[in-house]
């Protein structure tokens, strides 16, 4: 029996609500049956307490009326009024009757009770056998339900178990790819590295030869300075030497060419009397020797305006005045001394 109530919980609690119901049932038309017992014993009751009620205040209403006082006339006496009828008192064989009215209709009663309550009893019936349908189509349905959600868990264990091989290959395969992206990272990183130490490498010797080849190329500067120094020294040196000469020449041609200017001047010069200054003669003449303009500036000694103007008339006939041997000796403007002598 425990194991029966163990397997079949759902049948045993289904049979335990039927039994409370049928045991309501019977329990409730029993309180029925006796609430409408005790009705009809209250009702016949109450019948007989209206009918005493209804009869006393009549009679005592009759006993209790008293004439109306009248005028002292003379009148005609009032008519008495009917006294009120009472109504008969039931007969023992109308109670008789009316009890076994009310049997009758008990009786019924109880029929009608009984049927409700077959009725009742084969509902009940019929529920416990639509529940017990019904838990057995639960149970069934609860068991195919259980199978379902097993098959689901097994399914979802399965997927479960797919998607994390799945998710560990994945895994082992990003692993994977890291691996050979680090490894080809720290490649290239290595070459990078090598790389920049070949150019730096390169960069210090390219600096180097610059630095050599720089510090050649100012030796050779250097060199070079100092012998266009020399030779500039040496060419100053020369230079000056040959300006040393040729301003020696060119004093010494120019001394000679005003010389002969001075003798030309003294040829062309006409004696007017016996003065014999010596005068500082400004002449300006052309590079043929023509004479331009010709002043007296100063003499020595007492020397009259005739006397300049002999000089400067001096001039003026010796023009054209001897030719300068050179550009550099000729000179426009020239101061030359006369003597007369």
């Amino acid at each position: 029996m425990l194991a029966f109530l163990r397997h079949h919980p759902l049948a045993t609690l289904l049979a335990l609500i039927v039994h409370g119901v049928l045991l309501y049932f019977i329990v409730y038309g029993f309180l029925q049956h006796k609430e409408q017992m005790n009705d009809v014993l209250a009702e016949i009751s109450e019948a007989d307490l209206v009918q005493a009620d209804v009869v006393d205040p009549r009679v005592s209403q009759a006993l209790t009326q008293r004439p109306t006082p009248v005028e002292e006339k003379p009148v005609e006496p009032p008519k008495p009024e009917p006294l009120p009828t009472v109504p008969p008192q039931p007969s023992p064989e109308q109670l008789a009757k009316a009890e076994a009215e009310k049997q009758k209709q008990e009786a019924q009663k109880q029929q009608e009770e009984l049927k409700k309550q077959e009725a009742q009893k084969k509902q009940a019936e019929e529920a416990k056998r639509v529940a017990a349908e019904q838990a057995l189509a639960k149970e069934k349905e609860a068991e195919k339900q259980k199978q379902a959600e097993a098959l689901k868990k097994q399914q979802d264990a399965e997927k479960q178990k797919a998607d994390a091989a799945k998710k560990q290959q994945e895994e082992l395969k990003k692993q994977e790819e890291q691996k050979k992206q680090e490894a080809l990272k720290k490649q290239q990183e290595a070459e990078k590295q090598k790389q920049e130490a070949e150019l730096q490498k390169k960069a210090e010797q390219e600096a180097k030869e610059k630095a050599e080849a720089e510090r050649r190329k100012n030796e050779i500067k250097e060199q070079a300075k100092r012998e266009e120094a020399m030779r500039k020294a040496m060419q100053a040196e020369r230079e000056s030497e040959a300006k040393a000469a040729n301003a020696a020449l060119v004093k010494q041609e120019t001394s000679t060419w005003i010389s002969a200017i001075g003798a030309k001047v003294r040829r062309a010069w006409i004696k007017e009397s016996t003065e014999n200054a010596v005068c500082d003669v400004y002449m300006r003449q052309t590079r043929e020797g023509e004479v331009k303009e010709v002043r007296v500036k100063s003499c020595q000694g007492e020397a009259s305006e005739a006397y300049k103007r002999s000089v400067e008339l001096a001039v003026r006939r010796a023009s054209p005045l001897p030719r300068a041997p050179s550009d550099e000796v000729f000179k426009e403007e020239i101061i030359f001394i006369f003597k007369p002598q």
